[in-house]
């Protein structure tokens, strides 16, 4: 997925400053650093104290309300519809038509499961999402987004999207950093190729996250993930690219052999299953004890399906390595200042220790501009921006802002796209994709639709796969 930056000041006007404003320089570190360190620090901020006792966080209390009020309407309606679900993508969506059908298809990619689906049921398209955007915008997570803005079902409610009705292209979404999984994704790599097993560090903090259940600070973006289907009540939660090719059955898979690409590309996606499977076998025993093989496996694919690569700042160590030094330059730079009053020497050390403030601003944009094959970058997970849909001309933009921790998605004109019934769709864009890519770890392929209400999955499958040897014969 592509992300794009904000940067932050102008740093054409540092060498240009009066005696007052380099006093103001050598604080501004000073006084910002607070922040940045509450940030960095900050650990169980979405914990809820009254009198020393734990309490309910207020989004766990709407959520009970709502579980109590879904198994009223269950109680009165026989069945729940069961409609195909979209991912984050466009032009298809899909669905396993029950626990047994996704457990066929790890068996189809080399994966070995022992116990029995509890569920045969599929949940509905839009499960999970009235749980997530409650839990969002809830005090303890503090979330923001348009008005307008909302889960819904696009293509005779055969996809989930995102649905945009307001007229701010800024600040659609602002995700607080304390509900963003991250991790390095090249920042160990000399030659800006990604770091091994850098989706198998995130895949692992999304599963532990899950597998709290209600105890979880994610619990409402692991409910937008399965789909409402409580992690640890199947084997296999739904998957999030159910038309990946991984899911698809050998007979599926022999429809790309016509194609040289279609064979390169299914030799790479049982290249990508045994490294899968290794990256598992070589967890850490603590690790493999929390998580089953299959739900490593479900968390690597909504990990490559969803994650977001740029330059977000870095872990703990690289915030304190760019904030120690414009600390210490500043307290010192107005230790000087103050001390000697009009003193040109002390004016002179003041600027350096200004630039030593402004150093870190500097290297963040010269390691940003330009997106160099060797650019540092961590792989997040960002909830509700990752729930739109994919276009080859959507024209969006995702920020970080270190000041505030918050991710921010802008959106262009191109954005907004009218479906056929009459819903506007807020599309993003991932980033350039091959049909090989999107096939492999999405499951479509771009300018085609193939997410109809009636349409099997084996015919979805069918026709990705001849538009895909058609493409590229």
């Amino acid at each position: 997925m592509h992300c794009m930056f904000v940067s932050r000041g102008d740093t054409s006007r540092t060498y240009q400053m009066g005696r007052s404003n380099l006093l103001f320089a050598s604080l501004v570190g000073a006084v910002a650093a607070p922040a940045l360190f509450s940030d960095a620090f900050s650990l169980d901020r979405n914990v809820v104290k009254v009198g020393g006792v734990i309490r309910p966080r207020p989004w766990q209390l709407q959520r009970a309300s709502q579980q109590a009020e879904e198994s009223k309407r269950k109680s009165k309606h026989a069945s729940i519809q069961r409609v195909p679900t979209g991912g984050t993508h466009s032009g298809t969506s899909v669905v396993e038509n029950s626990d047994a059908r996704r457990r066929s298809s790890y068996l189809s990619a080399g994966i070995s499961t022992s116990a029995e689906p509890t569920s045969s049921a599929d949940p509905p398209i839009l499960g999970g999402t009235e749980a997530f955007e409650s839990w969002f915008a809830s005090s303890s997570v503090g979330g923001k987004q348009q008005p307008g803005l909302r889960h819904a079902t696009f293509h005779s409610d055969a996809l989930r999207g995102l649905e945009y009705s307001g007229s701010k292209d800024r600040g659609v979404v602002e995700v607080p950093e304390a509900v963003v999984l991250r991790t390095d994704y090249n920042r160990n790599s000399n030659d800006g190729r990604p770091d091994e097993g850098w989706d198998a560090r995130l895949a692992v903090l999304l599963v532990k996250e899950c597998v709290k259940g209600e105890d979880s600070d994610l619990v409402g973006y692991c409910s937008l993930l399965t789909r409402g289907v409580p992690f640890d009540s199947v084997d296999v939660p739904p998957p999030t690219a159910p038309d990946a090719l991984r899911h698809w059955t050998p007979q599926q898979k022999a429809r790309l052999q016509p194609s040289k690409k279609g064979e390169r590309l299914l030799k790479r996606e049982k290249s990508q299953m045994r490294l899968w499977n290794d990256l598992y076998d070589d967890l850490p025993l603590e690790d493999r004890s929390t998580m089953s093989r299959e739900q490593f496996l479900w968390a690597m694919e909504a990990v490559n399906s969803r994650a977001f690569k740029g330059n977000f700042g870095g872990g703990l160590l690289n915030q304190l390595q760019r904030l120690t030094v414009p600390i210490i330059a500043a307290a010192f730079g107005a230790i000087v200042l103050f001390s000697n009053p009009g003193d040109a020497t002390a004016e002179l050390i003041a600027q350096v220790c200004t630039l030593a403030v402004l150093a870190p601003a500097v290297l963040s944009l010269a390691e940003e501009a330009g997106e160099s094959a060797n650019a540092k970058a961590d792989a997040v997970l960002l909830p509700y921006i990752d729930s739109a849909n994919h276009s080859d001309d959507a024209d969006s933009n995702i920020e970080y802002d270190p000041v505030n921790g918050i991710f921010i998605l802008d959106i262009g004109k191109k954005c907004r796209v009218v479906e056929d019934d009459g819903k506007t769709q807020l599309y993003i864009n991932y980033g350039k994709r091959t049909d090989s890519n999107l096939l492999l770890d999405y499951g479509f392929l771009t300018n085609m639709s193939v997410a109809k209400k009636n349409l099997s999955e084996d015919e979805r499958r069918a026709r990705l796969a001849r538009e895909f040897v058609r493409r590229n014969s």
